[in-house]
């Protein structure tokens, strides 16, 4: 089933947070799965390239990931 969510107030750095609403009570220790769907953009601070003239063949372009400090949390969400 499709729940509500919100997003809350956006910090420049560490996003919005996100609030679930389960629309039933839960008792503590029941287990349930959440599904999130998600998108990153290119403007992820966590992506990043370099062109290929700073690769060491100078041919291709090379794709990372930097998810330290916070970063990940640009990629997908999470604690970090």
């Amino acid at each position: 089933a499709d729940l509500t969510f919100v997003l809350g107030e956006v910090h420049p750095v560490m996003g919005a947070p996100l609030v679930i609403e389960l629309g039933t009570r839960m008792d503590a220790g029941t287990a349930f799965d959440v599904v999130i769907t998600y998108r990153t953009s290119p403007s992820s601070s966590a992506v990043q390239w370099l062109r290929p003239e700073q690769t060491a063949g100078g041919t291709h372009p090379y794709l990372f990931t930097q998810c330290q400090a916070i970063h990940a949390r640009s990629l997908f969400p999470c604690q970090d």
